[in-house]
């Protein structure tokens, strides 16, 4: 620890993630156990409505307006903004995550000094792009792994990707057992008598039936997220079928929206339902006979496992980061990325066979408790800050 400090015994920990709405969601549960367990932790971001949600779990936040795309007279304004931030604050380590908020902590972090380096990898943006775009998205990644003291990466098939673009030895990279980047709360999402009753309320606002199939999807509403494919692979089942609907749940990605055809085609498709955010996933989730994830590229698939939680078959594609959040054949079944035949192939089959659907929902709620309890996940990571906090004080006394 630091001599300066007001109080060396505190270990003090900065989070660096792109923006405030990440800052929020991808640490849920975390900061008052970090802060029970004598961390300090700050925040940097760009400031976004999320901030506040943070604020008030005690996490100073300072607000660095950096952002996702490339930018790069600002970019370079909030390197040297994030140095100067680090010379002042003097942590004891520096936890970075997310594209460009993790190659600009990384080269402020080692040009400031005196503070460990921790990477989480959630996932490779770049795959699927290509040309000079690619080469530099590729190369800022590189940058953030070889600058880091530890590498984690959210997944198994993750950090094998990771090892086969060349970023880093997989020596060099950990996986949390199973994976995931947050884990489940096996307490809030729980399929009990209250999570039902919320579901079959939105289930009725909806006008559906308790015999009716629903099929949802959970997160942001862009092309890469498969939701092209996923609206072809249900028009295909909707027209076999009339019993089948069809839940999408979330906000268009305003950097990235859906084609206005697309748009177009879900406001046309009178079983196509679409609800806004929601402050309740688990009763959401609760609502769906299955969950959908046909996305293009994940560090790993998160809104799986949570309908898995909440003993609900799910569907994915069979890509790095999804075919880590099911087990083929006993939760769920994975599908051919890019391909609305393969997936309605796999839709058809669920929504024929209700018993298959309950028994992979069951073996869901038992695989998630014995992997991914969240608790366990953050008092892992808990237990990777104190280790390299403290062998930062070896490497400081030797």
């Amino acid at each position: 620890m630091k001599e300066s400090r007001e109080s060396p015994s505190t270990p003090k920990v900065c989070i660096v993630i792109t923006v405030g709405v990440s800052l929020d969601v991808l640490y849920p549960d975390f900061y008052p156990l970090a802060q029970g367990e004598g961390f300090e932790v700050v925040g940097v971001c760009a400031s976004d409505r999320f901030v506040a949600n943070v604020r008030r779990q005690g996490v100073r936040v300072i607000e660095v307006p950096m952002t996702r795309n490339f930018t790069p007279f600002r970019d370079v304004v909030c390197l040297w903004k994030l140095w100067r931030i680090f010379r002042a604050e003097r942590f004891d380590l520096i936890h970075y995550s997310t594209p460009k908020a993790s190659v600009l902590a990384a080269i402020a972090g080692r040009l400031a000094g005196g503070s460990r380096l921790l990477f989480t990898n959630r996932g490779l943006a770049y795959t699927g792009v290509t040309g000079v775009k690619r080469a530099m998205a590729k190369g800022c990644e590189k940058i953030a792994a070889r600058l880091a003291d530890k590498v984690i990466a959210i997944s198994p098939s993750l950090k094998q990707l990771m090892v086969k673009e060349g970023l880093l030895d997989a020596d060099k990279i950990e996986v949390f057992g199973a994976g995931s980047s947050k884990g489940v709360n096996l307490r809030t999402f729980r399929c009990d008598a209250a999570a039902l009753e919320r579901a079959r309320t939105i289930r009725q606002t909806l006008g559906l039936s308790e015999s009716d199939v629903v099929f949802g999807y959970a997160g942001r509403f862009t092309v890469e997220k498969g939701i092209v494919e996923l609206l072809e692979a249900f028009e295909a089942l909707a027209a076999d079928r009339s019993d089948v609907h069809l839940m999408l749940v979330g906000e268009q990605d305003e950097r990235a929206p859906l084609p206005a055809s697309i748009q177009s085609l879900i406001k046309r498709n009178r079983r196509v339902h679409t609800l806004g955010r929601t402050d309740d996933m688990p009763g959401h989730l609760a609502a769906m006979d299955v969950c959908v994830l046909a996305s293009y590229r994940e560090g790993f698939g998160n809104v799986l496992i949570e309908a898995a939680a909440m003993e609900r078959a799910v569907i994915a594609s069979d890509i790095p980061g999804c075919r880590d959040a099911v087990k083929p054949g006993v939760t769920g079944l994975l599908v051919e990325p890019r391909s609305s035949a393969s997936l309605v192939s796999a839709m058809r089959t669920l929504a024929s066979d209700k018993p298959m659907r309950l028994e992979m929902g069951k073996n869901g709620r038992a695989w998630v408790e014995a992997e991914f309890d969240r608790e366990k996940i953050w008092n892992w990571l808990l237990g990777v800050y104190g280790a390299m906090i403290r062998d930062s004080g070896k490497d400081a006394d030797g």
